[in-house]
């Protein structure tokens, strides 16, 4: 059975017990889906990480969003251009 989560009680069960958690690409395996559709969601605990995430994979153009719930903020970007998130499924496959 497949489990749905969302991208915030992903990061929440992410960060417990972490003092200082790192920042990840959730979707790399092309399971991360928008309206059924593939994406790839760059996530940080500063707006700096998720900035440089964004230099990273090209889409630093990419509006950021500054997500806050009771026990964590982050800042997410988006990737829904199917070219582009291909691309980097493709890239992390070879790592």
């Amino acid at each position: 059975m497949i489990r749905t989560i969302t991208e915030q009680d992903w990061v929440s069960e992410y960060t417990k017990g972490k003092k200082n958690p790192l920042p990840v690409v959730l979707g790399t395996r092309g399971t991360w889906t928008g309206n059924r559709k593939p994406m790839i969601i760059l996530i940080g605990f500063t707006i700096e990480d998720v900035l440089v995430l964004g230099d990273i994979y090209g889409v630093s153009h990419h509006p950021v969003r500054e997500m806050k719930d009771q026990r964590v903020a982050y800042y997410a970007i988006n990737i829904i251009d199917k070219k582009k998130v291909k691309e980097i499924i493709e890239e992390w496959k070879e790592q």
